[in-house]
């Protein structure tokens, strides 16, 4: 199966030329191809489904399929918390909605919701988890959780803006990014800027939070499907690798690790994660 190695801006940019917005339901979609295995992508905290366009991009045989998460980029909020048992419950609603697919992946936040909407019955013949949640931030007494529990706290107080603040969001977008080369540095940074805080309201973004610092993909190792496929980035603090690797201890997923990437190796390293994934629907 072909997969593109242009530069991650090229790559973002093939599939964002090619992306269909049609709706299902209350949620925003995109759709990619028409034809080749299809793949339903689930984005992270903050984010929404432009993070995931570049694995599209990279793979034009391929279908995807690319919601926004409930509360972020162009989908209404829920009426109820944002917490996992309500996005497990609104995934499984949207999968049922579109249709047979080939395979599900769920990136950092995303693979809690992936991983939480299986335990709760969601049937997918292959997972893949990229960079997923393995360690439970609430558990761990640091410096940088504290700075981030207080920052989510007063920035989901009624009248604040400061879940929006441009400066924190750069703060955030250079402490996640690992590569040294200046254009992808650049377009990270943009990426970030443009779209880490298109969210409905400092409500979802705090409960949202909460679910994941509480959250640990560990807790549904017993139901997750025999194909399993981690993407782990080697140098990622978010998602440490010992996480991945007790993961795939703990389950029969296969553990592939990118080397000099952290935890955003949907940007920095997409045409690599891509030739993963090719290689792991094509089985």
């Amino acid at each position: 199966m072909q997969v593109l190695k242009s530069s991650p801006q090229t790559l973002f940019s093939l599939a964002q030329g090619r992306a269909e917005r049609r709706d299902v339901g209350n949620t925003a979609t995109w759709h990619i191809g028409n034809a080749g295995p299809r793949l339903a992508l689930i984005h992270g905290f903050r984010g929404d489904h432009h993070g995931l366009l570049g694995l599209a991009g990279a793979l034009p045989e391929m279908q995807f399929v690319i919601p926004d998460l409930p509360g972020f980029g162009k989908t209404p909020a829920l009426a109820d918390r944002h917490d996992l048992a309500g996005y497990s419950r609104w995934l499984r609603d949207f999968l049922k909605q579109i249709g047979p697919i080939d395979a599900l992946l769920g990136h950092s936040f995303g693979s809690l919701v992936v991983t939480k909407a299986i335990s709760d019955g969601l049937d997918v013949p292959r997972l893949i988890l990229q960079n997923p949640i393995t360690t439970r931030a609430s558990e761990i007494d640091s410096l940088p959780n504290r700075i981030a529990d207080s920052y989510y706290r007063a920035g989901a107080k009624s009248g604040s803006n400061l879940l929006r603040s441009q400066a924190a969001v750069r703060l955030m977008s250079i402490g996640l990014t690992k590569t040294q080369k200046p254009k992808l540095r650049s377009f990270i940074h943009r990426q970030h800027s443009n779209y880490f805080s298109s969210f409905a309201e400092n409500r979802v973004v705090l409960e949202a939070y909460q679910a994941a610092r509480n959250g640990n993909v560990l807790d549904f190792c017993d139901s997750l499907p025999q194909r399993l496929l981690i993407v782990a980035g080697q140098k990622d603090l978010v998602a440490p690798l010992g996480g991945q690797q007790a993961l795939a201890q703990l389950t029969a997923g296969e553990l592939r690790v990118i080397k000099s990437v952290g935890h955003l190796t949907h940007y920095e390293t997409v045409a690599e994660v891509a030739e993963l994934v090719s290689e792991f629907v094509e089985q």
